[in-house]
């Protein structure tokens, strides 16, 4: 029984009423509420929050074992299409992820907290004397020079 006394609704109608057919096609959005990063989230009678496309891949095909992830072929977080779903490790997750480019590479410039230019770095890599000197120069430190040069930093120039 639910909280206010009438019979719960079982999950699968739950789930069934929060889709949109229609929002993108091929996908079935959930339509019901949201993490951030657009997964849907379902209660349970117990009051527990699921996300929806675990749930919705639980009904259409059993139990998610321990430890394994549920991916989106199609990369909509709010799809909750069985036939869109597939179960994956931690490492398959992060090579779709990879493989779809929807990896952020903070390399570089794109990192966010870079203080070097890519023009700076090759001018540290082409300059002579002491490590201090040309750290001076660029507002670096001499050990962050040192890396510069040894490529263990900006190793992708």
């Amino acid at each position: 029984m639910a909280r206010t006394g009438r019979p719960e609704t079982p999950i699968r109608y739950r789930l069934l009423a929060r889709i949109d057919f229609d929002a993108t096609p091929g996908c079935w959005e959930w339509s019901g509420a949201k993490v951030p990063q657009g997964y849907g989230l379902i209660k349970r009678k117990d009051g527990v929050q699921l996300r929806a496309h675990r749930v919705a891949y639980e009904l259409a095909y059993g139990e998610i074992p321990a430890g394994m992830f549920i991916c989106h072929r199609c990369d909509n977080p709010r799809c909750i299409r069985p036939s869109h779903l597939f179960l994956g490790s931690h490492d398959e997750n992060m090579a779709d992820m990879v493989i779809k480019g929807r990896s952020a590479r903070m390399v570089g410039e794109s990192n966010g907290g870079a203080k070097l230019q890519s023009e700076a770095v090759a001018s540290i890599r082409a300059s002579v004397g002491s490590y201090s000197r040309i750290a001076r120069q660029h507002g670096v430190s001499p050990s962050a020079v040192g890396s510069i040069k040894r490529r263990e930093r900006w190793a992708h120039l």
